[in-house]
């Protein structure tokens, strides 16, 4: 009896065979049926707009600071993604984009690509966490996924925005050995 890990390697391998002898005598293979892996490649499916495809169960969200934290000038700030994927820039990937963090202002253009300064950060590279370093103050965190060129989704998917006050920390008194 072939174990589960065995079938679906030769189903894998069978698939493979008649996509490749369809291509040989140049025939288009047969589109993938939703919520399969073939469904799932590395084309991103363009929405009406121009825009790449979101999804509306997609939730974007920040894990910490949490709305209302008091956090010191330089802090750890981490993001969560439920059903959709993470994926560098530059690699189109249906279902997938990479963070990119609002700080103290909105977006306003959904239709070009986000804009790279000192209140929109980019992580191209598929990272989830980083530290910001912000000024004394009252503070606002946005993220929105981006893209593999940078530009949000169709529909557009971002976080709640999250508002952090952040206080200098004090210097630790100095202990004398005296």
């Amino acid at each position: 009896m072939l174990s589960r890990t065995s079938t679906l390697l030769a189903a894998g391998l069978a698939a493979g065979l008649i996509l490749a002898a369809d291509a040989a005598l140049g025939q288009e293979a047969p589109a993938a049926a939703p919520g399969s892996h073939a469904a799932h490649q590395d084309s991103a499916e363009p929405s009406g707009t121009g825009r790449s495809a979101g999804r509306k169960d997609a939730q974007l969200y920040i894990g910490w600071p949490t709305d209302g934290a008091v956090v010191g000038t330089r802090f750890k700030v981490w993001f969560g993604l439920r059903n959709f994927g993470v994926a560098p820039a530059g690699v189109a990937r249906d279902a997938t984009g990479h963070h990119h963090i609002l700080i103290d202002t909105k977006l306003i253009k959904f239709d070009e690509p986000i804009p790279s300064d000192k209140q929109h950060l980019h992580f191209g590279s598929g990272q989830t966490e980083t530290y910001l370093e912000l000024p004394p103050g009252r503070h606002t965190l946005q993220l929105v996924l981006g893209d593999a060129n940078h530009i949000p989704h169709d529909p557009p998917i971002v976080s709640k925005v999250v508002t952090v006050t952040v206080q200098a920390r004090r210097a630790s008194p100095q202990v004398s050995a005296r």
